[in-house]
């Protein structure tokens, strides 16, 4: 049994990619949803929807702060949302990278640490934002994302993207670790390859990687779909899982084994 019902979580990453599929299943399960969102069009679109299939959970979207006109401090963000909803129960960050060839060669330093700000920095922001928040909800909960490569090092993943995925989950560690004595769980879902939609932009990015190519290591002999994604983000985000915290689930389809 997954509780749901009547609680409120931000969701960075969830209009497009692989989380409007998580969006849609916590909204079926009562939950509200606050999309954190650079994609308005989308976002309005995924509202439009849950809204048409009568969903008991509510669905809304905002920019961050900086977005905003005029911008806004984050943690004014999060105080209306508090005060449009009541509660703030947990907070989902799905912000990743966008799957770019890159290598040790090719990448210089200051692009790294961007992409760490990006992935990093995002998910602490989150956090340090809603906790005042969560310390207030019966079932608080922080949900971080992180990948195979980003536990375990590699070289089929993006480089950048798994050396910040690799910060992600010593932030999950530690974060656990000084928020267990308030109650306050925080777990991170490792992915393996999750099929999600891609905006390719500009055509002077370079080229993405071709996630097929990770088939032969996939013990399941799948990809992994965002459905799959979804089912384990309700899984964290319910009021059953008060005694998991600092835990890796493993979303890979056994890649993480070989």
């Amino acid at each position: 049994m997954q509780t749901l019902q009547g609680r409120t979580c931000v969701f960075s990453g969830a209009s497009g990619g692989d989380g409007a599929s998580a969006v849609r299943a916590l909204c079926q399960g009562g939950m509200n949803v606050v999309m954190m969102t650079h994609q308005p069009e989308q976002a309005r679109d995924l509202i439009a929807e849950i809204e048409a299939g009568g969903y008991p959970g509510k669905c809304t979207a905002v920019q961050d702060g900086s977005a905003q006109t005029p911008p806004v401090a984050e943690e004014e963000v999060y105080r209306r949302i508090f005060e449009e909803y009541g509660a703030i129960d947990a907070i989902i960050s799905n912000t990743g990278g966008d799957g770019f060839e890159d290598s040790l060669d090719t990448v210089d330093t200051d692009t790294l640490l961007s992409e760490v700000g990006h992935l990093l920095g995002g998910s602490y922001t989150m956090l340090k934002c809603a906790l005042p928040y969560l310390r207030q909800s019966r079932h608080p909960r922080v949900i971080f994302m992180t990948t195979v490569e980003g536990v375990r090092g590699g070289k089929l993943e993006s480089f950048t993207n798994a050396v910040a995925k690799g910060a992600v989950l010593s932030l999950t560690k530690n974060c656990a670790a000084r928020l267990a004595s308030e109650k306050i769980t925080v777990n991170c879902i490792q992915k393996g390859v999750i099929t999600r939609l891609i905006n390719r932009g500009a055509a002077q990015n370079p080229a993405f990687k071709d996630t097929s190519t990770f088939l032969p290591y996939i013990p399941m002999g799948r990809l992994g779909t965002p459905e799959d994604l979804a089912q384990a983000i309700c899984f964290l985000a319910s009021e059953e899982t008060s005694y998991i915290t600092g835990t890796v689930l493993d979303l890979s389809g056994g890649l993480s084994l070989v």
